[in-house]
């Protein structure tokens, strides 16, 4: 089975990373959701994805400067244009506590360092430990997230599939590579699956990049356009 996560969302219609995206992507019939994590200054753990807050909001600074509050103060949706306008940042805690029941499946990429003890904290509260992955580009958050839990479902975002690489998250009991689509095939795609690892992709831009993700065989991409998967995979 290919899982359709939608990236941030239904990213391609909806502002990212909001209820309104998470909402659009489930009536798309998408098998997960993919999301961000970063802390704000007085640590709370809100959906978001940039360093910076300029692209989404027109705001400048970064999540880490401002607090939970007066975040909320900002508008992240009407860059999608006027239907989407004011609408807000969501906290993990919220979008576990809302979407957290329902069958989906939640990819959540860590962002920032230093928050993975309360990443797992809020997953645990929703009972959501196995139907999450937690992911990131930081082998180090990893390696924490599998210090603290033995068994939640971990996989490590990277350009490629290397020997190396696998070789390297196999002594952390990292048994998912998360490549990006420009740089694999199918023989790669193959040789990780042989040595046991899943294989969900990233960087899945076009309807042309997602049918060579499906012919490479991979577990799992995610998609700004669910809708499109989702329609290729019911043929």
């Amino acid at each position: 089975m290919i899982i359709n996560y939608a990236h941030r969302g239904a990213s391609a219609y909806a502002p990212e990373n909001t209820f309104a995206s998470f909402y659009l992507a489930i009536e798309m019939n998408a098998d997960g959701i993919e999301t961000d994590v970063q802390k704000t200054r007085d640590h709370v753990l809100v959906l978001f994805h940039d360093e910076k807050l300029n692209r989404i909001t027109g705001q400048s600074g970064s999540i880490s400067d401002f607090t939970y509050s007066e975040l909320l103060d900002f508008d992240f949706g009407s860059y999608k244009g006027n239907k989407y306008k004011n609408e807000r940042i969501v906290t993990l805690y919220d979008m576990l506590k809302y979407l957290g029941g329902k069958d989906l499946k939640f990819i959540i990429e860590i962002k920032v360092e230093d928050i993975e003890e309360d990443v797992l904290k809020i997953i645990y509260k929703f009972n959501c430990d196995s139907k999450v992955t937690i992911t990131s580009f930081n082998l180090c958050s990893l390696k924490k997230i599998r210090d603290l839990d033995s068994t939640i479902e971990i996989g490590f975002l990277t350009d490629g599939i290397k020997e190396s690489t696998l070789r390297s998250l196999e002594n952390w009991n990292i048994k998912q590579i998360c490549p990006n689509i420009e740089f694999i095939d199918y023989q790669k795609v193959r040789y990780a699956k042989k040595l046991g690892y899943s294989v969900r992709c990233w960087g899945v831009k076009t309807i042309e990049l997602m049918h060579k993700a499906l012919q490479c065989g991979i577990d799992g991409m995610t998609v700004d356009f669910p809708d499109k998967l989702a329609e290729v995979l019911k043929k």
